[in-house]
């Protein structure tokens, strides 16, 4: 009988038993069980993995995990110090050293802007809350232009103080849609990294990684803003440097990310490698190719979750409304489908009504399938379903083999639901 030993997820000794005693087996002979001795460089990188990394580390977190901490640290690095920059710039907007400036001024202004930050994140989250976990990665890329945006709305108001009230509550607007796509996004990464159902330690560890490198950070401003004092030339050299390497090293780590779960995007570069070959992409392939800054454009568009209008209840068929949890409608006129779901349609029915209208697109001819109302038609599903029953199937089981989560989805969809009585 032989015994593995692990800690922190690292293999730290073999152990199998004989009639002697217990032994540790070593590559070249076999030696009694004991501590191997670690350098000093080595017990320096044990401690600072148990501080800073989940435990368990590497096998409680996804395979994207240091790939993804690494550039997010880099572009954290660079963020804290342009944020110090545009720190420093509001202060001297607001007069910080002027004799001649209104304390009272000051502290209205600061006051007006953090009030309209706390507005924006308020509407923000109302308007698009929703699109945050189906879009995380554009959002994510999104959050960190604003902030560079942010950025160079401050550094630019020490040269407008009759405007800066305007300029900073546009600033610190940009910042509130920051704050909440950031940290939503964020929170949905944490779930994809914690494959362990260790949310809430990577979360943390995620958390003293942010702290040390702002601490860094901090360092290097304090000592940063003594030197360059108000060289402007050299302050917007530097902006723009730091900025170029932030959204550079958001752009990669959003690149190594390899989400399992579908969106619109990944989906639809799923389905239509998946009609051309009969074969399933891999997770990393359809990451990698995934549109950040855009959804996938197709001919003809569709909209999930729609609200019931009188064309719409004349034209369905109730019955097959209620037994499929969705209905299908191709308006005629728009060139879009639109579908209509039950209360109880679940991932699992959101994944097989984006494949059915994946289906009908990329066949271009569904004349076959469509039952025809005025200029609305409403799309035979049982038919349908019928007709693509294997390949459906298949399609799931080449999926699940691939790695793909096929039972939950990140859709964007509307929040119209119907039931029946």
């Amino acid at each position: 009988m032989s015994l593995c030993e692990i800690q922190r997820g690292q293999l730290t000794g073999r152990i199998y038993s004989t009639s002697k005693g217990f032994y540790h087996v070593s590559t070249d002979s076999t030696k009694p069980i004991h501590r191997q001795k670690q350098s000093f460089i080595q017990w320096i990188l044990s401690i600072f993995i148990e501080i800073f990394l989940p435990t368990g580390y590497p096998n409680t977190v996804s395979s994207d995990y240091l790939a993804y901490q690494i550039w997010d640290t880099i572009q954290a690095f660079a963020s804290s110090i342009t944020n110090a920059l545009a720190f420093s710039a509001i202060l001297e907007g607001m007069g910080v050293g002027d004799e001649k400036a209104s304390v009272l001024s000051a502290t209205f202004v600061w006051l007006i802007k953090d009030g309209v930050g706390m507005l924006g994140r308020i509407l923000f989250a109302w308007f698009n809350g929703t699109g945050l976990d189906s879009n995380l990665k554009m959002w994510r890329f999104y959050a960190d232009i604003l902030n560079d945006l942010a950025i160079s709305l401050d550094l630019i108001a020490p040269f407008f103080k009759h405007l800066l009230l305007p300029i900073t509550c546009l600033s610190n607007l940009s910042r509130s849609i920051v704050g909440v796509a950031g940290g939503s996004t964020r929170a949905a990464l944490t779930q994809h990294q914690a494959i362990a159902h260790n949310m809430g330690d990577v979360s943390a560890k995620d958390g003293s990684q942010e702290t040390l490198v702002n601490l860094l950070a901090l360092i290097v401003n304090i000592f940063l803003l003594r030197t360059i004092k108000r060289d402007r030339l050299l302050v917007w050299f530097l902006y723009f440097m730091l900025t170029t390497l932030h959204l550079y090293a958001n752009y990669r780590a959003i690149r190594t990310l390899q989400l399992r779960t579908f969106n619109w995007n990944r989906f639809v570069l799923l389905c239509e490698y998946y009609f051309r070959n009969g074969q399933i992409q891999t997770i990393e392939y359809i990451n990698r190719h995934e549109p950040i800054l855009r959804e996938m454009y197709q001919s003809i568009r569709c909209y999930v979750g729609i609200q019931l209008n009188e064309n719409h209840v004349q034209t369905i068929d109730i019955n097959q409304f209620i037994k499929n949890h969705f209905s299908i409608l191709y308006n005629q006129n728009s060139k879009r489908f639109d579908v209509i779901l039950m209360d109880n349609c679940d991932d699992g029915d959101l994944i097989k009504c984006y494949f059915l209208l994946q289906y009908l697109i990329d066949s271009k001819r569904f004349d076959q399938f469509l039952v025809t109302s005025s200029n609305i038609s409403w799309v035979d599903i049982d038919r349908l379903q019928t007709t693509t029953a294997h390949l459906y199937q298949d399609f799931l089981f080449k999926s699940q083999q691939m790695g793909w989560d096929v039972n939950q989805a990140k859709f964007l969809i509307n929040n119209y639901r119907y039931t029946s009585k």
